[in-house]
């Protein structure tokens, strides 16, 4: 008799024992009966011994075995332990999120036909330029269908070439091919000092160390990776490569592709379930040298890691924000130690935490000070002062006859303003109201072009109403401006110039914005108006000047976090213009143009203001001189909510007698109302990261014996970067 632990896809804290007369390996999954259901587990443990106190006629026999040899293997299990423990989130889940969707429906866990392309003939001419593209990728390796789709090039195209016999189709699962076998790095770059000496470093130890690079916005920290990558993939070893948003993916495997010669994959949430689950299996059975991926790639099995790259390890779209709330980077870090590998983080601006980990000797720090090109633009910058100015759409008269100045020469121009839409308020000019989403406590915004109001938290759409439903008028006006309002503005203003607004509302697809980056390369485009999609990881050599036109916000925000927000914004937006011969121009728009922490971001560099910052923090006693856990209850019923709230810090405090810890009493947080349901946040902190573990421990343990009512969630958000939220 086995008995076996496995861990089901339900918010809970153990796993639960079953047992069986086969024999089923770690790894596997099975089919068990759960309080009347029945669920997909995996199985975490295995043993000949009750390891329970349960009596042997209480244990369940598991219902099916679904996998007769594991499909996840022991160093992914053990990351998934890890992530369990280190969020405290339920073991089940972490499963749940960590595999594709077919596996989590009990689909059998084997690839089906990887149809591939190789060339056959390297003296064919063509004039279409897409199959021209095409040979240029086949002409030293093999290329998947599913990465030509990724690269959004025509099927068409490929079927013609396979037609005339210029290219053959086959099965990457029916050859028995070495992922590594015709490996050679094309179009390789020489390295300056700088780059050399990072290189050298991270080729020094093929063994866990954490690099952070620091490198100024085209200093070259793509080639460093690159040719880092090169050493790993002649050992043999697979390498990950993490992006923290899917639109720089077509970009970044076009890169690799023209580099490497060897089998590339990427793994986001615009593939189908059925890619995903190939590129999944495929990279845990070693037929993948290099996955590119977001967030949810950290949980990939591989046969042999050989190296993991962050690239942009600042960006917030590596915490997860809902269910379990995962910091990525935290969790591949691990996933480094555990394959005995190195793994680099990269960024132009480094968060706080890395800085004062490479500070404290935890990471070892790389910097590229300089930019790589040999004839790149000087950037100069400026403060426009708004007090008194007059603002069309929020844009001063300077700015518009520096941009003017640009434009007549030939240039492009960036304005930058994260927010979408028309107008943030909608407002009855008889009673003042502000029309307000009805699920969240949150204004809605006014979108002109689709002619609705739009709340941008739970994405209701609404009717824009004929009278208020306040006071019943009928006269309403607006106020604040979008990146709607300012296309419209400059569509006016300088009619001439072809303009493009990039943000959600303009790129729902992402050939949509591969289209539109293609068209700004090829200067189609004069004026660019973006948001953040625009702020990193691509280069327009053309555009002169950048503008950043609401700043302000970040400035008097109640969230400690704000200002290194806007310091690597600024730094990241700045870095999209004078990347090669021409001169570029920054310019920032505020009220406050002497502000200490804005002159310190602007004038004096992101590495500086990252000193001041971390001084402001330790005096504070903030993150990363403290740690934090926030424990957030949330419900439909605010008054059980509330209730539920205060036991929940009653416990904490009966439990943490003299332990170095400081809890604060519960509040609201600061949109209370959102997606319909209330929420409430109670903060714990402390000066050391075990002390705050243990604490949680015992919490989590004393929490699942309360019968709290089912209508109330609440869960444990480590490390929160949504601290009010």
């Amino acid at each position: 008799m086995s008995y076996l632990q496995v861990a089901v896809p339900l918010p809970l804290y153990s796993l639960y024992t079953y047992k069986s007369t086969s024999i089923i390996k770690i790894g596997c999954r099975v089919k068990v009966e759960f309080k009347w259901q029945h669920l997909i587990g995996v199985v975490i443990t295995c043993s000949e011994e009750n390891p329970t106190d349960y009596p042997e006629d209480k244990i369940k026999t598991i219902d099916q075995i679904i996998d007769l040899e594991p499909y996840l293997n022991e160093t992914t299990i053990d990351l998934i332990k890890f992530t369990a423990q280190y969020q405290h989130s339920p073991i089940g889940m972490i499963v749940d999120l960590s595999q594709p969707i077919l596996i989590r429906k009990g689909m059998e866990a084997s690839r089906k036909p990887i149809f591939a392309y190789k060339l056959l003939d390297n003296s064919y001419k063509t004039k279409g330029g897409i199959q021209n593209k095409i040979l240029d990728l086949l002409k030293n390796q093999i290329i998947s269908l599913s990465e030509f789709k990724g690269l959004k090039l025509s099927s068409a195209s490929l079927n013609a070439l396979e037609n005339k016999k210029v290219i053959e189709k086959f099965d990457l699962n029916e050859c028995d091919l070495d992922p590594f076998k015709d490996l050679s790095f094309e179009n390789k770059l020489s390295l300056n000092d700088e780059q050399q000496q990072a290189l050298d470093q991270i080729n020094a130890t093929d063994q866990f160390k954490v690099f952070l690079i620091e490198g100024v916005t085209g200093s070259g920290k793509t080639e460093v990776y690159m040719q880092a990558i090169e050493k790993v993939l002649k050992r043999k070893q697979q390498v990950l490569v993490m992006i923290p948003e899917i639109g720089l993916t077509p970009q970044t495997i076009e890169r690799f592709h023209k580099h490497f010669n060897v089998p590339i994959a990427a793994m986001h949430s615009s593939l189908s379930d059925r890619e995903r689950l190939d590129n999944y299996l495929a990279c845990r059975d070693g037929k993948i040298a290099i996955l590119i991926g977001t967030r949810s790639s950290v949980f990939t099995p591989f046969k042999s890691l050989g190296m993991i790259v962050i690239d942009e390890e600042h960006d917030s779209s590596y915490k997860q924000q809902d269910t379990c709330r995962y910091n990525a980077k935290n969790i591949a870090i691990y996933k480094a130690k555990l394959a005995n590998c190195p793994i680099i983080l990269g960024s132009a601006t480094p968060s706080l935490e890395s800085f004062y980990n490479a500070k404290i000797g935890k990471y070892t720090l790389l910097q590229l000070h300089n930019r790589a090109f040999v004839n790149h633009g000087n950037v100069t910058k400026e403060i426009i002062d708004l007090r008194n100015a007059r603002l069309n759409a929020g844009l001063s008269e300077r700015l518009l006859n520096t941009m003017e100045l640009e434009l007549q020469k030939g240039n492009q121009v960036l304005i930058f303003l994260n927010r979408r839409g028309y107008s943030n308020r909608f407002i009855c000019n008889n009673c003042g109201y502000v029309l307000k989403c009805i699920y969240c406590d949150s204004f809605l915004t006014y979108h002109k072009f689709k002619n609705n109001l739009n709340c941008h938290h739970c994405e209701t759409s609404y009717a824009i109403p004929h009278t208020c439903p306040k006071c019943n008028a009928s006269d309403f006006s607006i106020s604040g401006n979008g990146t709607e309002q300012i296309e419209e503005f400059l569509i006016n203003r300088f009619p001439q110039y072809p303009l493009v607004r990039i943000d959600r509302d303009t790129t729902t697809k992402q050939e949509q914005l591969n289209a539109y980056l293609e068209d700004i390369q090829n200067n189609k485009y004069r004026i660019l108006i973006g948001t953040q999609i625009l702020s990193k990881g691509h280069h327009f050599p053309n555009v002169t000047l950048v503008a950043l036109v609401n700043v302000d916000q970040f400035l008097f925000s109640n969230d400690f976090r704000a200002t290194e927000q806007l310091a690597q914004l600024y730094t990241q937006v700045a870095g999209r213009t004078g990347r090669e011969e021409k001169d570029g121009k920054v310019v920032v728009q505020s009220f406050v143009p002497n502000n200490h922490i804005l002159q310190t971001i602007i004038a004096r560099g992101y590495e500086n203001f990252v000193n001041y910052c971390l001084e402001e923090r330790k005096y504070l006693n903030l993150p990363p001189y403290s740690f934090q856990a926030l424990i957030r209850v949330a419900s439909t019923d605010q008054m059980l909510m509330n209730q539920t709230a205060a036991t929940i810090f009653n416990l904490l405090i009966s439990l943490k007698g003299n332990l170095e810890i400081s809890i604060d009493n519960p509040k609201p947080a600061l949109m209370e109302k959102k997606q319909n349901k209330f929420h409430i946040l109670i903060m714990i902190q402390s000066s050391t990261r075990k002390i705050l573990g243990s604490f949680l421990n015992n919490v989590m343990r004393e929490l699942n014996k309360l019968k709290l009512n089912t209508k109330v969630e609440y869960y444990i958000d480590i490390d929160p970067t949504e601290v009010l939220q």
